[in-house]
């Protein structure tokens, strides 16, 4: 008989309300980075589309270099760098919050990836309907507003659905700038037991995105299902 189990769910059901004091933390870190995410990344497509090479180009290289650099690494990289400009303007450090750096390198990271699917949104939308704006004489901006972007919308949804999904995850990074989000208070609360509820922590903190994840796949395929109408 094992007397000293790996894990108990006993643990677990204790651990479980602790993570949820902390999931305001990611929820606002994961919302603030999917709105300032999607403003980084609409200018980005609109310089894609350009027909001046250079800012083209200065889109693409823009798309290509972040999507190769590694999350932790911007998180750092903004953190301790911007911490240093701070300085160097002679400002004192605090000025900006750490949550506001996890939020600004997260937000850059996962802009390029919104970008291509604004992109292959707005390439997937049926050409005749483009050119039946035009042929029709309907206002431009009436009709990206109330045809192109909401058969645009529901193309991207599945893709949006699996950003989102990532970007919840992505927010498991920020306690390396130590911010106690959900992760980061399942690793003190690992530390506090001196590792005998790490498995359990870490099993809890599973369950937490499993439900946050489960639940915006359902939202998706829901709002997918509903206006597929639109594609008819």
């Amino acid at each position: 008989m094992n007397n000293n189990p790996l894990f108990s769910w006993q643990d677990i059901a204790g651990i479980l309300p602790k993570l949820l004091e902390n999931l305001p933390v990611t929820l606002g870190i994961a919302l603030a980075s999917l709105l300032l995410g999607l403003t980084i990344a609409l200018p980005i497509v609109v310089l894609q589309f350009s027909r001046i090479k250079p800012l083209r180009a200065a889109a693409n290289g823009y798309t290509d270099i972040l999507r190769g650099a590694p999350l932790a690494l911007l998180i750092l990289l903004f953190f301790f760098g911007g911490k240093l400009i701070l300085t160097a303007l002679s400002l004192p450090p605090l000025l900006i919050s750490d949550t506001t750096f996890a939020i600004l390198s997260i937000s850059v990271s996962i802009s390029p990836y919104f970008a291509e699917m604004m992109r292959s949104a707005w390439g997937a939308v049926d050409s005749g309907q483009k050119e039946a704006i035009t042929s029709l004489n309907i206002p431009w901006h009436t009709g990206l507003l109330r045809i192109i972007f909401p058969q645009g919308f529901i193309i991207a949804v599945p893709v949006f659905g699996n950003l989102l999904i990532n970007l919840v995850k992505m927010t498991s990074l920020v306690n390396i700038i130590g911010i106690v989000d959900v992760f980061g208070r399942a690793q003190k609360i690992s530390q506090n037991s001196y590792g005998a509820k790490q498995v359990a922590a870490f099993i809890s903190v599973i369950i937490v995105y499993w439900v946050l994840n489960s639940f915006i796949l359902y939202l998706t395929t829901r709002i997918e299902k509903k206006y597929q109408f639109l594609l008819e």
